[in-house]
């Protein structure tokens, strides 16, 4: 009896030896390989989840420049007075601007002196609103410096100096309301004539050129007063409105200007080619500009 109570003592010692022992080297190594196997397959997945994510977040950065600066210009391009587009380019392919003049106000004369007329410096016009729709108000000795334009037909109309007496465009010095129409007086020291009357009788007022610019890798826009020639990129006021873009341009220029005919509107063609982390994205946009100088 007490021989078989020492065997029996002695497996369970044996059994619980064996539980104390723990794992053995080669269920080790099969757990470490198991582990191994199930941690590159879930790294894997990580990476590319995250390379996925980088991608995506790179092609909606360049969508989103690409939209921002085509939609800007697309505005203040329609916005613009007919005929003020003009576009230069650098020698080296390197640079592109289009420039143009925004329109503050517009309006239809009733009366502009314009030979064999009397010399004048006196426009009558029916009242108007600034085109945001806030109301007019301009005065010479306030700072105010606007330009009144008549059937501008080339950019030179607009950006050529406007301080003869014969033209299109003439500095205002202020304007005088009354219940049914507004006169507005030129700055002028001589009564002045303008070159030939608007078929349809419009009357733009402006007083800043903008442009936009292609340098390098970026899209500057300059705001500065109206005048002289185009230079690129020169400027006043820049802005950066997009980065990313390729700067070569001698394979396809980023804007092109069509101009208008008696029949058909005048149209910019925007090509914009953006990169980022070996993500390109090329944004073809054109933009009708009216053809009512």
């Amino acid at each position: 009896m007490t021989s078989f109570k020492s065997k029996h003592q002695m497996t369970r010692n044996n059994k619980s030896l064996k539980r104390a022992q723990g794992f053995t080297l080669i269920e080790l190594i099969l757990v470490i390989i198991i582990l191994g196997i199930m941690a590159v397959g879930i790294s894997g997945f990580i990476t590319l989840s995250t390379q996925t994510y980088l991608n995506a977040t790179n092609r909606d950065g360049l969508i989103s420049n690409a939209r921002f600066v085509t939609e800007r210009l697309t505005r203040e391009l329609r916005n613009a007075v007919p005929n003020s587009i003009r576009i230069g380019e650098s020698s080296n392919d390197k640079m592109q601007c289009i420039e143009f003049i925004p329109i503050i106000a517009s309006t239809v004369y009733t009366d502009i002196p314009v030979a064999p007329e009397l010399a004048s410096k006196v426009v009558s016009v029916i009242p108007f609103e600034k085109d945001n729709g806030t109301s007019y108000e301009c005065d010479s000795m306030d700072g105010c410096d606007h330009l009144a334009m008549v059937y501008p037909l080339h950019h030179t109309d607009v950006y050529d100096p406007h301080d003869d007496d014969v033209g299109k465009v003439f500095a205002i010095d202020n304007v005088v309301e009354t219940p049914n129409i507004w006169q507005i007086n030129l700055l002028n020291t001589d009564d002045v004539h303008f070159i030939e009357d608007s078929p349809t009788h419009r009357l733009y007022i402006a007083n800043r050129q903008v442009k936009y610019c292609v340098l390098a890798t970026r899209i500057i826009r300059y705001n500065s007063s109206i005048g002289g020639n185009l230079t690129i990129p020169g400027g006043s006021s820049p802005s950066l409105m997009a980065e990313h873009v390729i700067a070569d341009i001698s394979g396809h220029l980023p804007f092109k200007y069509v101009h208008s005919t008696l029949t058909r509107n005048a149209v910019v063609q925007i090509h914009l080619n953006f990169t980022r982390n070996e993500e390109n994205y090329v944004f073809d946009h054109e933009v009708h500009i009216n053809n009512v100088p």
